[in-house]
């Protein structure tokens, strides 16, 4: 995953003939189990000797949304309470729900030089 990150913004920067890549924005949801932490720890080992050097990267993570298929309403999890508790809509009590938010994993931007 991390060497595809890398390969992208790699490949991104010498589309555009930059020298540099600063800042890598990734969205990922909350139910995606990846800490920014470990992901820049091994993005520095890989990033040496490529445009990404002294990149860093930017964690903006997206919330666990669920849209209620019989009403309609689309309500947010903390993702503690998936586990522990019988998860309902909070207008109608309807446990007919779907997940719409929550497993994302993308590039959001390169900002480059």
């Amino acid at each position: 995953m991390t060497q595809d990150i890398l390969d992208t913004v790699v490949k991104y920067a010498g589309q555009t003939n930059s020298h540099k890549v600063v800042t890598i924005v990734l969205r990922l949801g909350a139910l995606r189990d990846i800490q920014r932490e470990w992901l820049q720890y091994y993005f520095n080992f890989i990033r040496k000797g490529t445009v990404a050097e002294e990149a860093e990267i930017l964690v903006i993570v997206n919330p666990i949304v669920f849209s209620c298929r019989a009403c309609g309403r689309e309500f947010e999890i903390e993702r503690d309470r998936l586990y522990d508790e019988d998860i309902a809509c909070p207008d109608c009590s309807s446990k007919n729900y779907i997940l719409i938010s929550g497993t994302e994993f993308r590039i959001e931007g390169i900002e480059v030089v």
